[in-house]
């Protein structure tokens, strides 16, 4: 706890150093990002997030400063870089608001599958709760585009076999349900598991494999592989 708010503490400093910096992304946010993120929260919370996002990738990488030469140090050299960073995570939060709007329209059309449209909105929520731009790490949140189109490919191909849906998320529930389990208790318990963490990642790249694999997984994914690495995983 102490650490997450020395972070916070320290992120505030740097905003504050870097306060031109931080106006000028705020001023240059389109608008129409703000009009996608109507579901999440206000325009200004979402400025707010991708400020926040911003300062943790040009100022808080690791070692974080521990004195006043190096704080400086890092500060001079995020001020370069924060406008083009600030740029590179507003596109990135517009493609996910639009796949995310796309998918939207996409399941307005499976009222009559009660299931997979509850399945598919259940992914969402998980995958983009209120402080998603900030709370996720960048290198994650590039997936999110392909993870939002896989699942609206996955409508596309629910027509042509229903019964092929059925089979898959089934398989995808027997490996998703225990990994739950476990993190619920692990959060109950107030110590978090890094490598559960890692493997909630892989069960997103499986949804991709079984459902849109057109779309590519970073590395081989399959049931058997997520199975294996689920039964050798660390036990605490």
């Amino acid at each position: 706890k102490a650490a997450a708010v020395h972070r916070k503490g320290l992120r505030r400093l740097f905003a504050l150093e870097l306060r031109e910096q931080v106006k000028f992304v705020e001023k240059s946010l389109p608008r129409e990002l703000g009009l996608l993120f109507m579901a999440w929260g206000t325009e200004a919370e979402l400025k707010a997030q991708i400020v926040a996002a911003t300062l943790e990738r040009t100022c808080m990488l690791e070692p974080l400063p521990a004195d006043a030469a190096s704080f400086g140090k890092r500060k001079d050299e995020a001020r370069a870089r924060i406008s083009l960073v600030a740029q590179e995570i507003g596109r990135l939060v517009g493609a996910i608001l639009a796949e995310h709007a796309a998918l939207q329209k996409k399941l307005a059309t499976i009222k009559t599958q009660p299931v997979v449209t509850e399945d598919i909105r259940a992914q969402c929520t998980e995958l983009l709760p209120k402080g998603f731009v900030e709370a996720t790490p960048f290198e994650r949140l590039a997936h999110f585009p392909r993870y939002l189109k896989a699942a609206a490919l996955r409508i596309d191909k629910l027509r042509a076999d229903p019964a092929r849906d059925v089979r898959l998320a089934q398989e995808y529930a027997a490996l998703y349900k225990p990994w739950e389990r476990e993190r619920l208790a692990r959060r109950k318990s107030g110590v978090p598991d890094p490598w559960l963490e890692d493997f909630r990642w892989l069960l997103e790249e499986l949804r991709v494999a079984q459902f849109a694999q057109e779309l590519k997984t970073p590395m081989p994914m399959s049931v058997k592989r997520l199975q294996k690495a689920w039964e050798s995983r660390p036990r605490h």
